[in-house]
């Protein structure tokens, strides 16, 4: 069954993850880069997970998980080492109304978070259906010549001159959608994966310079 693909704005959302070990603090560290703020119930935690922890003051009960703790979550992920556990784990979570991802292979999942490229506001997802997480990881190694930092930058650029597009030409949608389409060419991506933000600055530049 193909995936339906979807972005979530873990940071408006409840999360918790259950287990303390390296899976857990994996999902953990990759929940907190896009913003959010996840409640981890574990006895015990790895030294991985108890800095997260501290560093980003996030919620931890240090006890053994107990069904109550799925209530009022938006997403659950089952991630400690006993199959028995996250099967609990997730039928609690379901019964519970909540979206469930088990890191184990001992039953299926709600969703599944893909192999994925983080460079600021720019993020592509890369999902073989479960097929291969290994060609998935390739894959992301192909893309790292494409999504580089400096495209993560340009990309940030764009959200601070969305603004001044919106204000500049204020109920001129063709206007604004011409604005984009002579900026964002072919060249200017070359210059923004390469990391030459003086010359993305100035295209920019030049584009708002037109009227």
């Amino acid at each position: 069954m193909s995936a339906y693909p979807v972005m979530l704005d873990v940071a408006r959302l409840r999360v918790l993850v259950v287990g303390g070990g390296a899976v857990a603090a994996r999902k953990v560290a990759s929940l907190v880069d896009a913003g959010g703020a996840p409640v981890i119930v574990a006895p015990a935690v790895s030294e991985e997970l108890r800095t997260a922890v501290d560093g980003h003051e996030l919620t931890w009960f240090p006890r053994a998980y107990r069904p109550v703790d799925v209530e009022g979550f938006h997403l659950v992920f089952a991630a400690t080492n006993s199959a028995e556990v996250n099967a609990a784990v997730a039928d609690d979570a379901r019964r519970a109304g909540s979206l469930v991802s088990r890191a184990d292979e001992g039953g299926e999942s709600d969703f599944q978070v893909p192999s994925h490229l983080r460079r600021e506001q720019v993020v592509v997802a890369i999902s073989t259906g479960g097929a291969s997480p290994l060609l998935a990881r390739r894959i992301g190694e192909r893309l790292d010549d494409v999504v580089t930092a400096g495209l993560g930058r340009a990309a940030g650029r764009l959200a601070e001159a969305r603004a001044d597009v919106q204000a500049r030409w204020a109920g001129d949608e063709a206007r604004r959608r011409a604005f984009w389409f002579s900026l964002i060419t072919p060249e200017f991506l070359d210059l923004a994966i390469q990391g030459r933000d003086e010359e993305v600055e100035r295209a920019i530049a030049r584009c708002l310079s037109q009227s």
